[in-house]
C-alpha cells in the first residue's frame, strides 16, 4: 500500500495535478493520507478561487446590475432577459467551438471578456429577436473588466 501510494503521489505531482511543494504526512501508510490528496483533486490549486477576487467580481456584477438580466446563484439573482451565467467557465469553451462565433477570443477569458466589451460578437441562440439585447460595458476600467471575467470564469 505504501508504494502505491508514493507512486500515485508521484505521478499526480509530475502531471501537474498537485504541487511538487507538497508536505506529505511522516509517515503514508494507511488510509490516513488518502483523503488529503482526494481533497487536493477535487479541487486543484489552479482551479482554486481567490476569495478577494470573487468578492470584487461580485461588487462589480451587483453594481452593473447583471442580474437583471443574468442569472447568477453566486450573486444570487434570476435575470430574466439574458442566458444564465451560472456554469460559464464550460459555457465559455462551449461557444468558442459554436460555428457561428464571430470573434477574435482564443480561451475561455478572452471569450468573456470580449462578450462584455463586444456582446454582438456571438449572440447566443434564442436571444436573437430579443428587445434586450446586451449593451457594451467597454466604459468600465480594465480592471473592473478582469474582476468580471474572474467572477464569470469560475462558474462552474
Amino acid at each position: 500500500m505504501r508504494h502505491f501510494v508514493l507512486l500515485s503521489l508521484l505521478v499526480l505531482v509530475l502531471a501537474g495535478c498537485l504541487p511538487a511543494s507538497i508536505d506529505p504526512p511522516p509517515l503514508m501508510t494507511g488510509m490516513a493520507f488518502v483523503p488529503t490528496v482526494i481533497a487536493r483533486l477535487a479541487t486543484p490549486a489552479s482551479l482554486q478561487a481567490s476569495t478577494e477576487e470573487m468578492t470584487k467580481g461580485l461588487q462589480i456584477y451587483r453594481a452593473q446590475y447583471c442580474g437583471v438580466c443574468h442569472q447568477l446563484s453566486a450573486a444570487q439573482t434570476t435575470g430574466q432577459f439574458g442566458p444564465s451565467h451560472d456554469g460559464m467557465a464550460r459555457t465559455a469553451q462551449n461557444r468558442l467551438l459554436d460555428p457561428r462565433y464571430s470573434g477574435r477570443a482564443a480561451t475561455p477569458d478572452e471569450y468573456l471578456a470580449e462578450s462584455i466589451l463586444k456582446p454582438e460578437a456571438y449572440v447566443v441562440d434564442g436571444y436573437e429577436v430579443s428587445s434586450h439585447h446586451m449593451p457594451s460595458y467597454a466604459h468600465l476600467p480594465g480592471e473592473q473588466i478582469d474582476a468580471l471575467v474572474y467572477l464569470l470564469a469560475h462558474q462552474r
